[in-house]
């Protein structure tokens, strides 16, 4: 066999057989890589409306919520964002709200005491 050949079918293997690495490759609206999750879509348009830092040392699990206080200024994109690898990672979910509204709460969850800092960040319409 080639060694190209090999290298293609090794990385292949991987990807049908880790699921730590096929989550990577999902085209749900939530990505994550366990040091970084996506919520929605983020248009060109879209303005950074608020941002939180989980220090590192933050009890866990906690909430960020962010309301728009301008009607019609709809949250369409969330990421948070570790600081740093962990081998132990994050969640987080959609705790309460919906992309596309302008009321979200994200539930984050981590080790009892958080290991590094986790950037949380809301984009908004303009």
């Amino acid at each position: 066999m080639h060694r190209t050949a090999g290298i293609v079918l090794i990385v292949g293997l991987i990807v049908v057989l880790c699921p730590d690495v096929r989550g990577y490759f999902t085209s749900n609206d939530v990505n994550t890589s366990k040091q970084s999750y996506f919520f929605g879509a983020k248009d060109a348009s879209d303005i950074l409306c608020f941002s939180k830092t989980l220090l590192r040392g933050s009890a866990m699990p906690q909430d960020v919520s962010y309301t728009n206080p301008t009607a019609a200024k709809n949250i369409n994109f969330i990421t948070l964002a570790a600081d740093r690898y962990s081998n132990h990672g994050f969640t987080a979910d959609i705790a309460s709200g919906k992309i596309g509204t302008t009321s979200v709460t994200i539930k984050v969850n981590a080790r009892s005491i958080l290991p590094f800092a986790i950037q949380v960040k809301f984009y908004c319409v303009k």
